[in-house]
């Protein structure tokens, strides 16, 4: 009787319960209504991609500081024309931009939408034509702790769930710990921290739920990593012990 429950012991040490590796246990089958969409601003320390295109290349010779010759001419080859700085714009702690010619732009508070408006008002005296682009060159997060490949990751858009940055991070491990994911968030020189429930529907009114740029995502461990970590007993000693325990449950059956 003893051996038995040796064995169910040693085997039962650093288990994860079945409950503890489901996401969205109360999800059913209903429409949940998007009301947090994200509306980013930009804050300063951000860096930004603005690139002006336009039907008449030559328009926008001047405003090609940052890029070499070979990438004028092959602008002016493909019939469009494009401003931007090799390495993007660094929004200045006064939250302004400085474009070739232009000036100074305000860019902090607004979204990419806003400043790119205001910069193809700022052009028209310019370039009449002209079409911009404005997005996030630094909007990246850093995924750590209970994930396959805890990474930082470059996104290339401007809208990132939790859920997608987990999946980016080739999802959970066995061990991971899914209903307190920790995402700490820096803008405007604050620091906040926010949990997210992955198991709970709820998930999806957090405000964590979308990501900002240069959010951290830390995933913890389950209390049972704790024994798996010491050593792993069961996985790494069982092919031996379990013929150690057949041999003296043999010959304790013969003594008897």
């Amino acid at each position: 009787m003893i051996i038995p429950l040796l064995l169910l012991f040693l085997t039962s040490c650093g288990s994860v319960k079945h409950h503890e590796m489901l996401m969205l246990e109360d999800i059913q089958e209903k429409l949940l209504e998007i009301e947090n969409l994200p509306s980013l601003k930009i804050q300063p320390d951000d860096i930004l991609s603005v690139k002006v295109a336009s039907r008449k290349p030559e328009t926008v010779v001047a405003f090609q500081q940052g890029q070499s010759t070979r990438g004028v001419v092959g602008a002016a080859a493909a019939g469009v024309g494009a401003l931007g700085a090799r390495d993007g714009y660094l929004v200045d702690e006064e939250g302004k931009i400085y474009l070739p010619f232009i000036g100074e732009v305000k860019a902090a508070e607004k979204t990419i939408s806003q400043l790119r408006n205001d910069i193809t008002q700022q052009l028209k005296e310019y370039i009449p034509d002209a079409s911009v682009q404005v997005r996030f060159l630094n909007f990246r997060v850093t995924i750590l702790g209970e994930v396959r490949t805890p990474n930082t990751y470059i996104i290339p858009n401007e809208r990132l769930t939790v859920l997608e940055a987990i999946g980016m991070a080739g999802d959970f491990t066995p061990y991971a710990r899914r209903n307190s994911v920790l995402v700490i968030r820096q803008r405007s020189n604050l620091r906040e921290f926010g949990r997210v429930n992955t198991q709970d529907t709820v998930l999806f009114q957090s405000p964590y739920f979308y990501l900002s740029p240069n959010d951290i995502v830390y995933v913890e461990p389950l209390k049972a990593k704790q024994y798996a970590t010491q050593g792993d007993f069961a996985s790494r000693y069982a092919p031996l012990l379990f013929p150690i325990v057949s041999l003296l449950t043999f010959f304790l059956g013969r003594s008897l």
